[in-house]
């Protein structure tokens, strides 16, 4: 590794990520039109993504209000928005760093709808709802991850439970390989849980859409992203809430959900928690692709045998 990606990485590694990979710009040549590194920083030569670990028992507590062993709130919290804010102290720091040294750098916010602002006709147009940048994407661009079923990045260090941030740079580092260790997702043996799971029925049990990062195509599951919403408000049974919203059949309908999310059927106790807390400082109420994804248990046995140290940036320290 060179000097300035092993100063880079062991910084990243020293100030509290768990995961650091490196990507190249040209990795990213079949994202999207407007979502590319080169879209918003010409000059951009590398994507350092970095993942954050979220404590397993966030999820495993996670449940209905009316659970007496189950509590949401750690999840919001822990789970979702002190990881966003400490991540993003992160790449704050680094990004500052490489501009120190002369390297142009980028970083985007790490989630809610504020990284959405610049698509919202999509949402209208398309029932699409897109970040600028996807720093899910950019974590298996990086190496540190491969794509689920779930549509979430998963890792053999730490399955589903890990959040993500980017850096855009114009420093050329050295590159983290894609990840080529055990299959993570082993949807045939969980029969789709995060799909039978959603209370929104967001995710396909079936359908499929795809993407080519270097050469290796990955697919994952067709995702209904205004469906998600309804989740993610916890308008609907089964999603962290108390509120109880039926979702009309079919696609997703924003106008629906927008009338819904304001409307009389939402108890005041959800629109208390989204009016005070929501976003930055709490996350979403829900979570059960995460929640309930088995790809670490699963793909346990297969992972006896995988040689963590050879995770090029990433932290080994978990390998027993």
């Amino acid at each position: 590794m060179d000097k300035l990606t092993g100063q880079v990485v062991e910084n990243l590694l020293d100030w509290g990520a768990d995961l650091v990979g490196i990507a190249p710009v040209e990795r990213f040549a079949e994202a999207p039109e407007g979502h590319r590194p080169t879209d918003f920083l010409p000059e951009c030569k590398s994507v350092i993504s970095i993942a954050l670990h979220i404590i397993q028992g966030a999820a495993d507590v996670w449940g209905a209000p009316d659970n007496p062993n189950k509590t949401i709130s750690p999840y919001l919290f822990y789970g979702y928005g002190l990881t966003n804010i400490e991540s993003s102290r992160l790449v704050n720091r680094m990004a500052k760093q490489l501009e120190y040294r002369g390297h142009k750098t980028l970083c985007f916010m790490p989630t809610w709808v504020t990284s959405m602002y610049k698509y919202m006709d999509d949402i209208l147009t398309a029932n699409t709802i897109r970040a600028e940048f996807s720093h899910r994407h950019a974590g298996v661009a990086a190496g540190i991850a491969d794509f689920g079923w779930n549509t979430l990045a998963l890792t053999p260090e730490f399955g589903a439970m890990q959040r993500y941030n980017s850096i855009l740079t114009s420093a050329e580092l050295e590159p983290t390989p894609l990840y080529d260790g055990p299959e993570l997702c082993r949807k045939e043996d969980c029969r789709a849980k995060c799909a039978r799971k959603c209370p929104a029925g967001a995710l396909s049990e079936t359908e499929s859409q795809s993407l080519v990062i270097d050469g290796k195509t990955i697919s994952y599951a067709a995702r209904d992203d205004v469906r998600c919403s309804y989740g993610i408000y916890g308008m609907v049974d089964g999603s962290g809430g108390r509120s109880d919203v039926k979702i009309p059949e079919g696609p997703g309908q924003f106008e629906h959900f927008f009338s819904e999310r304001h409307g009389s059927n939402i108890h005041m106790y959800d629109n208390t928690m989204v009016d005070n807390c929501f976003g930055i400082i709490c996350g979403d109420f829900c979570g059960r692709c995460l929640h309930q994804c088995a790809s670490k248990k699963l793909a346990a046995k297969d992972m006896k045998d995988f040689d963590f140290s050879k995770r090029h940036s990433s932290v080994n320290r978990f390998a027993d």
